[in-house]
């Protein structure tokens, strides 16, 4: 009977030697052998094979590391050292006797890594910094399963191979900071988050009708005015839900009696670039104009930069910038020039989203341009706006997203001329058309669907799965899909005043989101079967989320 039960057990051991990674997740939980541990990495590897050995890491142990993947290094020694009770200081110049390598390898993608964790060594490969950092945060997750060995002073890792690259290189988060200001310590604990889940993009929504929130030298009064406000029916919502949830109070240092606002210095700026650098994520700011500017409208009512001089609202939205004159355009080029400098990175956001045209269509000015320049569309003034500052910003060497509006607007369905060149940011998913005429076009997409992919919506678990599920075979063509360069998930803080507001509505849907973005290969079953662990990550580290009855 022991011969009989050794053989099945070593015939069992074999069998998973070779299991890959979606069928180990698919076990159930009191199926699982004391031998092999399932994995809990978000985002899900490519390829993943676990063993029943193991590598002990000790104060023993020799780490050699390329002199180009510092801070992989650096990620991988504190992860060890914080879950161990020993200081691991062994480093070796050379490859030779050293147990843990990170080595480099030009037959690999620049974003591609591998890890090998066998024979007593761990090998990590990666052809760049960014791939060697993607490896380190993976490697963060697997020590979350070994076993603190105090009789030998050891941790024991289970042996494991990955093969690992993201499905998208457009990996994007977007934060609106004008509806309700953060502090920058708060952005610097999002980037965080986004380079632990394989994230490399975060758009900064600076400015919109509530809040201008970034310092302009040249037009000092866009923060010193159009970064504050008198409360609006938004934050008496919010004030509201505050008299029965404290995470719904405002921060204090944003409040001024009746007046809420704030804004960002441009070291503050720099501050955040060069922390998000460090974590290998681009910053992309938006200045979203010409629509949502009542901010800057109100700041220098002298510049008149609306067609009435005033901010006033229209069927749907507020009065746009008065693009027909060249004054205005003027100051547009004045405030980019100042953008484009702060940022180093190739894409810049112009918004030109939700343009309440018919101010445009009342003005005597608008008129006269349409007529002086053979236009025979109101349509046409947006288009003209859009392509001016696709060659201002051309000419700084900048790449230009716009939001999907600029092909066609909510209002009608005339399809405006656009420049291939633009990289179209797709949110609408009530008018698909306007994906479907941008690929047509020859523009790239980056995918941002608002019905799963804006995380502002209710944090229910109905949604968390939808997000997961999203299929973009089902609902886009494939013209669409050949021209997507990857996807961004969204927040409007028109109802999220705080911080706190802020983790619960994004926490968990940003794990799903993250394996949305990355994995090739995605599972229900096995996403919400790793997802406790990274509950626990949460708690933790003091991050607030929202509460799912998939994984309590």
């Amino acid at each position: 009977m022991v011969k009989t039960t050794n053989f099945i057990i070593r015939c069992l051991i074999l069998l998973l030697l070779v299991v890959n990674f979606n069928a180990c997740k698919e076990e159930k939980p009191d199926e699982q052998t004391s031998i092999i541990k399932p994995q809990n990495i978000i985002p899900a590897p490519e390829k993943i094979i676990l063993s029943d050995d193991h590598v002990n890491i000790s104060a023993e142990t020799v780490l050699y590391s390329d002199v180009r993947f510092q801070k992989a290094k650096d990620i991988i020694v504190k992860a060890i050292n914080d879950a161990g009770f020993f200081t691991l200081n062994q480093f070796s110049t050379s490859q030779d006797n050293s147990d843990i390598l990170i080595l480099y390898s030009e037959n690999l993608a620049d974003d591609e890594y591998h890890i090998e964790i066998d024979s007593g060594k761990i090998i990590i490969t990666a052809k760049s910094p960014q791939s060697a950092f993607y490896a380190a945060q993976t490697f963060k997750q697997i020590l979350w399963t070994a076993e603190l060995d105090s009789a030998e002073n050891a941790i024991k890792v289970q042996a494991i191979s990955i093969n690992d690259k993201p499905q998208n290189k457009y990996r994007g988060f977007h934060i609106d900071l004008s509806r309700h200001f953060f502090p920058k310590e708060f952005v610097f604990k999002l980037i965080d988050q986004m380079a632990f889940y394989k994230m490399n993009k975060l758009q900064l929504h600076l400015t919109d009708d509530q809040g201008w929130r970034i310092q302009i030298d040249k037009y000092p009064k866009l923060t010193s005015v159009g970064a504050y406000r008198t409360f609006n029916d938004q934050d008496s919502v919010c004030m509201e839900k505050a008299k029965y949830d404290a995470d719904y109070n405002f921060n204090p240092q944003f409040v001024n009696g009746s007046t809420y606002g704030g804004f960002y210095t441009k070291q503050d700026l720099q501050d955040i670039i060069t922390y998000a650098k460090d974590n290998f994520i681009d910053i992309i700011p938006e200045i979203d104009m010409p629509g949502h500017m009542s901010a800057a409208i109100r700041s220098y009512p002298e510049l008149s930069l609306s067609c009435s001089g005033n901010t006033n609202w229209g069927n749907e939205f507020s009065e746009p910038l008065c693009v027909c004159r060249n004054d205005v355009m003027q100051f547009c080029y004045n405030v980019w020039d100042e953008v484009m400098e702060l940022f180093p990175y190739e894409y810049v956001h112009l918004g030109a989203d939700e343009v309440e045209k018919s101010f445009w269509e009342q003005s005597s000015d608008c008129q006269q341009f349409m007529q002086d320049n053979n236009m025979n569309h109101i349509n046409q003034i947006q288009s003209y706006f859009v392509d001016k500052m696709f060659e201002h910003i051309s000419s700084k060497g900048k790449k230009m997203i716009a939001w999907d509006d600029i092909f066609v607007s909510n209002d009608d369905n005339i399809v405006n001329q656009v420049d291939p060149a633009i990289t179209i940011m797709y949110w609408r998913d009530y008018k698909p058309e306007s994906a479907d005429y941008a690929a047509q076009n020859g523009n790239d997409i980056v995918l941002t669907p608002w019905s799963w992919f804006y995380l502002s919506s209710d944090p229910t678990d109905e949604n968390l799965k939808s997000l997961y599920e999203f299929s973009e075979q089902s609902e886009l063509s494939e013209q669409v899909i050949a021209k997507k360069i990857g996807y961004q998930a969204c927040v409007w803080t028109e109802e999220i005043p705080s911080e706190a507001v802020f983790e619960r509505y994004i926490y968990p849907r940003f794990q799903a989101y993250a394996e949305v973005a990355w994995s090739k290969n995605k599972v229900w079953d096995s996403f919400i079967k790793r997802m406790p662990a990274h509950i626990n990550y949460l708690k933790e580290n003091s991050i607030k989320y929202t509460e799912s009855s998939y994984f309590k």
